[in-house]
This record gives C-alpha cells, sequence and structure tokens, in this order.
C-alpha cells in the first residue's frame, strides 16, 4: 500500500491515535521493510526518515481523514521549542480504513502485527523504536549482522549517538520483530 492508505492503516492499529510523528515515521519503516507500505527512508536525526510519511501526514490532516493537536510544554524541565504532534483518526477516517483492510489484507495484517509487536515490547515509545531503526538501518546498510560496538561506531558516521543500553533494546524490539535472531 503506499504511504497514505499506510498511514491510515497504521493509526487503525494503534487504536486510532499516535502521539509523535517519529513514531508513525519509525512504525512506517518497520512496515517498509516489511514490504506493507511502500515508502523511501534516509537517514536523519532521529534514525531513518520519510518525506514520503510525513508528506501523507499533512495531506492526510488537509483532507480531514486525521487530526494533528500540538502539545507544548506546560511546565519546566522542557525547551521552549518542545513540541509535540499527536495524530487521530476523524470520523471519515475511520469510515475509509475498512476499506483499506479490504484491499491489502496481507499489508494490514503485517502492519497490525508490527504496531502490536511495537506496543507490547516498546510501548510505542519514540526514543526505542528510533534505537531500534538506526541498528536495523546500519545493519542493513552493511549488510551483516553486528557487534554493539561495530553498530556504536558506524552510527557515530550517521551523527548519531547509542549507548549499550539503547543499542540492547533496539536489539530486543528488532529481535521480536524478527528482524534479527536473538
Amino acid at each position: 500500500m503506499d504511504e497514505f492508505d499506510g498511514v491510515l492503516v497504521l493509526l487503525d492499529a494503534a487504536g486510532g491515535e499516535i502521539a509523535g510523528r517519529t513514531t508513525i515515521q519509525k512504525l512506517g519503516y518497520f512496515s517498509m521493510v516489511q514490504g506493507a507500505i511502500r515508502a523511501r527512508y534516509r537517514p536523519h536525526y532521529y534514525g531513518p526518515y520519510s518525506a514520503d510519511i510525513a508528506g501523507a501526514i499533512q495531506t492526510l490532516v488537509s483532507y480531514g481523514f486525521i487530526e494533528e493537536r500540538v502539545e507544548t510544554p506546560g511546565g519546566s524541565g522542557t525547551t521552549p521549542d518542545w513540541k509535540r504532534y499527536t495524530y487521530t483518526l476523524t470520523e471519515d477516517g475511520r469510515r475509509l480504513v475498512p476499506e483499506l483492510k479490504q484491499e491489502y489484507v496481507q499489508g494490514a495484517e503485517e502492519v497490525e502485527e508490527i504496531v502490536g509487536i511495537c506496543k507490547d515490547t516498546a510501548n510505542l515509545d519514540s526514543k526505542t523504536l528510533s534505537w531500534a531503526a538506526k541498528i536495523h538501518y546500519i545493519q542493513t546498510r552493511e549488510m551483516r549482522d553486528m557487534s554493539p560496538d561495530e553498530i556504536r561506531e558506524i552510527a557515530r558516521t550517521l551523527n548519531w549517538d547509542l549507548s549499550e543500553d539503547q543499542i540492547q533494546k533496539g536489539m530486543d524490539l528488532l529481535t521480536d520483530l524478527h528482524f534479527i535472531t536473538g
């Protein structure tokens, strides 16, 4: 399925709402890896990033299929420019999803499985999803399994700083997703 249909199915699989653009990006990345969603990804600050997915989100908001809410800091401890975007299926979006699931049965099932595993393993935490996506991106680029030290070294070349604990948490999620063997 394309990135537009993929974002709608992702939101539905997550219960109709996802907090954070990064979370949607990483769920889209894992879905792309499985072949469920067509989108191009490149290295970016928070890991693999797709302009296709970002554009689809904005288009779906403008067409009224999803709603975007912006949260800003309410207390101390956050930077003044901090924002979190939460996306929710609108009634029109909810009506469209069953048609998409019928049209893309296998892809929708794969997306639902990915979202379910990411919920169970990482509670859809954007940081954990980012660590796992970075590790997967590196290992795919290098075409081999790698040690944590090798991953950390290559991550640095992409301006990604991964600690040993972050690598372990990312590897745990990738194992649960069956992207690597444990």
